[in-house]
């Protein structure tokens, strides 16, 4: 159950971020401290959305082995 919902949410932080870097890029912003956050956020988003799912399956894999 746990799981699914990593999965699920880990997806949605993918899709969104993958849509504000498309929308970043197609339509940047003239102020350069603007275009950095919505950048670094959409950045964020997609890394920590792969990176979840892995770090879920490491972390409960050793909780299980002790």
């Amino acid at each position: 159950m746990k799981s699914g919902v990593v999965k699920a949410l880990a997806f949605a932080s993918i899709a969104l971020g993958g849509l504000t870097l498309v929308s970043t890029l197609s339509n940047p912003s003239l102020d350069p401290l603007i275009l950095t956050r919505d950048l670094g956020l959409s950045i964020t988003a997609l890394s920590l959305g792969f990176a979840a799912p892995i770090l879920h399956r490491k972390f409960t894999e050793s909780q299980e082995e002790v």
